[in-house]
């Protein structure tokens, strides 16, 4: 973490950043130090510091350096400067708010929200269990609001659950609302298969700017206790490193998206038969991606299943979803 330089300065040499003659000319990076004789000079992080004569003078990142009888004062930006979430490009290297500290691949300042409900077939929620854990805002739970720009506009990513329960159906002004907020930057997720085919109304409703939408026969129905893995990937930032997830009873995206992975039957009169089930999609500067299933938001995929790599299928959603000038973070070599 680099908070606080610290600056040699003699009569004949100018500190890192520019220097400060008589009169103090302003120089880019660094605090204020002075000439021999006399006192430091502190600066603050991102703003001004001051010396008159002093040997050693420490100054804030963004501030200026000075030599010689006059003292240098300086005022800057944040190159330089520990990221925090502010909003702002603290150490200058192109990318907004990209915290983590706890290197676990979520981006500590996420603003990412749902809709609906959850899905009560299987244990646990990704969002309360794993998600909260690991970003400083956890995933807002938006339910059934009314979708406007002004709510949206505060997050970066959305997610939608079970959207069939929240009482009405989206209306234009909704779609358009989240339409032009995918457009601005903004990245959207659906996930299906909590109830039978009329929950598609609402899902199909979101994703109809953007020309994707759910077939309507359910498919890929569980085995006993265990989920069907899907195995078949297209390379896609969302599937590196993915061999298999899980999927029960969901449904096959269609339409104009990028497939990024396929199902298939191995049971009754369908086997054989291969289905899209996840595609992905760029809409202006903006991403949707859509999924045929909700199993993947359950803790239990993630703990019965040493096989799928369900963790790091949502760090690569979460990552390509959110905008590619903020919040971005590496994902740890060693997550499955």
């Amino acid at each position: 973490m680099r908070n606080v330089v610290l600056i040699l300065a003699t009569a004949a040499l100018a500190g890192c950043g520019g220097s400060g003659g008589a009169g103090g000319e302003t120089g880019p990076v660094g605090g204020a130090a002075g000439a021999l004789g006399g006192s430091a000079g502190t600066g603050q992080v991102g703003g001004a510091g001051a010396g008159s004569g002093g040997i050693i003078g420490i100054g804030g990142i963004g501030g200026a350096t000075g030599t010689g009888a006059g003292a240098g004062a300086g005022s800057g930006g944040g190159n330089g400067s520990a990221e925090v979430c502010d909003g702002i490009d603290n150490d200058g290297n192109g990318i907004i708010d990209d915290v983590d500290v706890g290197a676990d691949g979520v981006c500590d300042c996420l603003m990412i929200a749902t809709l609906g409900i959850p899905g009560t077939w299987g244990l646990g929620d990704v969002f309360k269990n794993w998600l909260n854990s690991r970003s400083n805002n956890g995933a807002a739970d938006l339910g059934s609001q009314v979708l406007t720009a002004e709510l949206l506009s505060r997050y970066q990513v959305i997610v939608a659950q079970d959207v069939s329960q929240i009482g009405r159906i989206y209306s234009a002004d909704e779609v358009a609302a989240l339409s032009d907020w995918v457009q601005r930057g903004g990245g959207l997720m659906t996930l299906i298969g909590y109830h039978d085919s009329s929950e598609r109304t609402n899902a199909n409703t979101l994703l109809s700017p953007f020309g994707i939408d759910y077939a309507g026969t359910s498919i890929l129905q569980k085995r006993g206790a265990n989920t069907v893995p899907i195995t078949q990937w297209r390379p896609h930032p969302t599937t590196s490193g993915i061999s298999a997830v899980g999927m029960a009873n969901g449904y096959a995206v269609e339409g104009t998206g990028t497939t990024i992975a396929i199902g298939e039957s191995t049971s009754g009169s369908t086997s054989g038969t291969t289905y899209i089930v996840g595609a992905a999609q760029t809409a202006g500067k903006g991403r949707v991606f859509a999924w045929g299933d909700e199993w993947i938001t359950y803790n239990t995929e993630w703990q019965s299943h040493p096989d799928y790599q369900v963790e790091l299928f949502w760090l690569n959603i979460i990552k390509w979803l959110t905008p590619v000038t903020e919040c971005q973070v590496a994902i740890p070599p060693n997550i499955r």
